[in-house]
């Protein structure tokens, strides 16, 4: 579906492969085909690229397929196109076959090599010295034919639900154009050194339902995490509560980052459902010190928050060696709901919802929830205490004891946050209801998230060309009928860096998208998507379209459509 590949109908692993084999004989490597990647450059010591994920209480199995990772010395750079791509800076690297990982197995500190026998998923890439800023991994389209290495499955991303044997489609757009990380601190590779990154999925945030065409899809709206292995330690502990089964307790992490206005959350765990068990792993201990200081918040459906003050964690640490929380009590309580009442853009967007304790006026993170890309609201309606907020320090040895802080009980904040792009908005304060109150928050275009310093409304034309109609031969795809009819409905959605920055199209009420395939494209049915940030470095984005309706789905993208010095543009989209 690619249009890198429309020629050759290629799939985006063995294009990535031909491309970074490529690299190799340009640039006179001896060894093009290492155990665990290919690469250019040999420096006596390798790289290492692990995965793990935090995760999400209703799935069986969550499935991606991987075909590469790429690290770049400018955080800026833009993943053009293959070629472009080498002659640009790109250091990249292709698994000789895709690997399809699980990535329900990989909660609570797992990490892929702990299910592989030790193997990470990118072992002994010779990976040049210098200071990385961007790292990328890109997985195999969704609507392309499968190729990955679980039997049985039918996408190449897949999900299934626990007590359903179905599979579902989970959409990764503009998957060639690579998940976008930035680490907080580099990646520095000194020959003599082996450097160890493990890149963390967020499953139970960032694996979106969708419905488009009606029935039950997933997508990916990554905000990937990354820590450095050889700079991270632990928290480990037990949950005491009578419902551990069903009240989906997760445990969080947090710091006041770089915006000392808030606290971010660095990692979240699922407790054991049985066991009420928990590990925090792995945490990151920045820059050179050797300790960090952590405030672990615990909260679930229809339980009080908590929050343990304090937490001192020792670089080197693992789940075994972790700082122990010992025995945590929760108290049971009693939730409002929210929704936003109308549909925002961007709908890349996702809502952050805050409490502050007494004393301590920097918010902590509650709750975060993505807005469905396709509608610009949320899927359903979130879950927010109406209760107090239990409040412990910390001490060595001993297990928490609770104060109860009712100075904001049931009292929220919310702000609406984008891609690197753009800004946040201004907050929504004073959020409240009562117990079992469906609560309605009107949100103004304040509160949307702003254009980033610097950067003007911008506007891509996006054209359809339906020459290919029928020739894509992923799952529902036309699989070579070319004598399809041009559906009727579809949504384009724009992304930068993997990311979903904003969608336009039939699901939230845009017929131009439906209205323009189903006249067979062309340069006299142009769809303009509007309000991009431009005449900034980052804008750079890719476009990825679906159309559906009469029996089939089709699909196309296209990439390095670049806005970075200008206002508007014109792009293709081969549809397939």
């Amino acid at each position: 579906m690619n249009t890198l590949f429309s020629r050759s109908h290629r799939s985006l692993w063995q294009f990535f492969f031909l491309l970074v084999v490529g690299a190799i004989i340009a640039g006179c490597s001896s060894d093009p085909t290492s155990t665990a990647g290919v690469g250019t450059g040999g420096t006596g010591s390798v790289a290492k690229v692990d995965v793990t994920d935090t995760p999400g209480s209703n799935f069986a199995h969550v499935y991606v397929t991987v075909a590469g990772v790429a690290f770049h010395a400018d955080a800026h750079a833009p993943f053009l196109n293959g070629s472009s791509g080498i002659a640009n800076g790109w250091q990249l690297f292709s698994l000789p076959t895709p690997k399809t990982i699980d990535l329900v197995q990989l909660s609570n500190g797992v990490t892929y090599s702990d299910i592989n026998g030790g193997s990470a998923l990118f072992d002994g890439l010779n990976l040049p010295a210098g200071t990385y800023t961007q790292i990328r991994i890109f997985l195999v389209s969704t609507e392309d034919a499968y190729v990955g290495t679980e039997p049985g499955l039918i996408y190449n991303n897949d999900v299934q639900l626990n007590g359903d044997a179905s599979h579902y489609p989970l959409r990764v757009p503009s998957s060639i154009e690579g998940i976008k990380i930035v680490p907080e601190y580099p990646v520095t590779k000194i020959n003599g050194n082996d450097v160890n990154v493990t890149l963390d999925f967020k499953l139970g945030d960032d694996v979106v339902e969708v419905s488009p065409n009606g029935s039950t899809e997933f997508i990916l709206k990554p905000r990937l995490g990354y820590f450095d292995m050889g700079r991270v330690g632990a928290v480990k502990g037990k949950v005491n509560f009578s419902n551990l089964s069903t009240s989906a307790i997760e445990v969080k992490a947090e710091q006041i980052g770089s915006d000392p206005n808030y606290r971010v959350v660095r990692r979240t765990a699922a407790i054991n459902k049985t066991t009420g068990k928990f590990n925090l792993y792995p945490l990151p201990v920045f820059g050179n010190a050797t300790t960090a200081v952590y405030d672990i918040l615990l909260r679930g459906n229809n339980i009080q928050t908590a929050i343990i003050k304090g937490v001192k964690i020792h670089s080197g640490t693992t789940k075994t060696t972790a700082t122990d929380l010992g025995t945590i009590t929760m108290q049971s309580g009693n939730e409002f709901s929210a929704q936003i009442s109308s549909a925002i853009h961007p709908t890349g967007a996702w809502l952050n919802f805050y409490q502050t304790i007494a004393g301590d006026a920097v918010p902590y993170e509650i709750r975060y929830r993505h807005l469905n890309p396709y509608t610009g609201r949320f899927g359903a309606a979130i879950g927010l205490s109406t209760g107090p907020i239990q409040v412990a320090t910390f001490s060595p040895g001993s297990s928490p004891v609770f104060s109860t802080d009712a100075s904001n009980q049931g009292t929220f904040s919310m702000v609406a946050d984008a891609a690197d792009l753009y800004t946040r908005g201004a907050p929504i304060t004073n959020i409240s209801g009562t117990s079992g109150q469906n609560v309605l928050l009107t949100m103004l275009s304040a509160h949307y998230p702003q254009l980033s310093s610097g950067a003007s409304p911008g506007t891509i034309n996006c054209v359809f060309d339906m020459a290919l109609l029928g020739t894509g031969r992923g799952p529902g795809m036309g699989m070579g009928n070319t004598s399809t009819g041009n559906p009727p409905k579809g949504q384009l959605f724009i992304t930068s860096g993997g990311v979903i920055i904003d969608s336009i199209g039939s699901v939230n009420n845009d017929p131009s998208v439906g209205a323009a395939l189903h006249s067979g494209g062309g340069i006299s049915h142009p769809v303009a998507v509007t309000n991009l940030p431009s005449n900034v470095s980052d804008a750079v984005y890719g476009v990825y379209a679906l159309g559906w309706g009469n029996g089939i789905l089709i699909g196309g993208n296209s990439l390095g459509i670049d806005l970075s010095a200008v206002g508007s543009t014109t792009v293709t989209i081969k549809m397939k």
